[in-house]
């Protein structure tokens, strides 16, 4: 897409540097990966740290919210210039990355043959040891490595990779452009990269915003059955090598899960989540929107985590807070809570 052309799909985008309005822009990027050519959306003063603490300069083109631009100083202002590719304004960024967020969709997915198997059309490259049972989908250009089972009504959209000995369960539905890595076991009626739960309201509309990051599943790594691992906005959610998600799993757009993570049954991680190597997640815990859980932590089953953890803790209740803290206010709240003993039972 032409740099040019951005107003067309949002029409507050001001250009407040002077750039060749004919520069072709190849997507949108995050503060997770900064691709350069791509437009990187800034709207606080979190954001705005983290890109400057990037050093150096960037092909990175910037939106700010304009409100937000206005509070920044002379000298800020001078320094996100002289870092990014071009900067520019909008007056809603989150409305502007629902707008903006469709073209570039359209462009990066493009029109793929998810109708007619890739087996069929040729596009599909499988290795000759694989084990394709009947009723499996493979759409074009996926790639699936050797020694690798598909049971009945598996569907591998397009532009998915699989590694070597992995084994995809009956019914499971990968998403175009997943990534899975070798030894991995998806059960049963797990969808591996369907689109995050991401809207912006306005008069009345949620606009969607259009997701593309997909899904990277690291080496070693079991998902059981009917769990959803959402894909990423603009970069992809990872779940790391040795990881273990029991049934009924939900990870939103953008977590990204280190090496060895353990999510039980039913728990569920709001949007842009982090956990650390070899952190464990008790039955139904649940994790806020972009919380960082440090490694090596332990979360009570239930628990309800709305605030960042940091590495090795052990924690529980809701809002989760150190194990043992927790454990004497249930005790104090069942100790007030009793009824008084009677004068009979004195008695007694």
């Amino acid at each position: 897409m032409k740099l040019g052309s951005l107003i067309h799909f949002e029409p507050s985008f001001l250009l407040i540097t002077s750039t060749d309005e004919a520069t072709s822009i190849e997507g949108i990027t995050d503060t997770s990966e900064y691709l350069p050519r791509h437009i990187l959306f800034i709207k606080n003063k979190n954001f705005l740290n983290e890109y400057l603490a990037q050093g150096g300069t960037s092909l990175t083109g910037l939106i700010v919210e304009k409100k937000y631009a206005d509070t920044l100083s002379t000298e800020q202002v001078v320094a996100l210039k002289e870092k990014s590719w071009w900067m520019g304004t909008v007056q809603d960024v989150n409305l502007a990355m629902s707008f903006l967020s469709k073209p570039f969709y359209d462009e990066k997915i493009g029109n793929p043959n998810d109708m007619v198997d890739g087996r069929q059309i040729g596009t599909a490259t499988i290795h000759p040891s694989v084990w394709i049972a009947q009723g499996v989908f493979i759409g074009e250009n996926v790639v699936v490595e050797a020694n690798t089972k598909i049971h009945p009504g598996a569907v591998l959209m397009s532009g998915v990779m699989v590694g070597e000995n992995t084994e995809i369960f009956p019914n499971v539905s990968i998403c175009r452009n997943v990534k899975i890595g070798n030894n991995v076991r998806i059960h049963s009626q797990c969808t591996i990269g369907a689109d995050g739960f991401s809207y912006n309201f306005s008069k009345g509309i949620h606009h969607k915003v259009w997701h593309m990051g997909s899904v990277i599943i690291g080496d070693n790594v079991e998902v059981g059955a009917n769990s959803c691992i959402d894909q990423g906005t603009f970069s992809p959610t990872i779940i790391g090598s040795g990881s273990k998600l029991d049934n009924q799993v939900q990870v939103g757009h953008n977590c990204k899960l280190g090496t060895g993570v353990v999510l039980c049954g039913q728990v569920g991680l709001g949007g842009s989540t982090t956990v650390g190597d070899y952190t464990v997640l008790g039955g139904a815990a649940k994790v806020a929107n972009g919380i960082k859980i440090g490694a090596q932590v332990q979360i009570a089953g239930g628990s309800g985590v709305t605030s960042d953890i940091e590495d090795g803790k052990v924690v529980g209740g809701f809002p989760a807070r150190d194990i043992k803290e927790w454990l004497r206010s249930v005790a104090m709240i069942r100790k007030i809570s009793m009824p008084a003993p009677s004068s009979k039972d004195k008695d007694n």
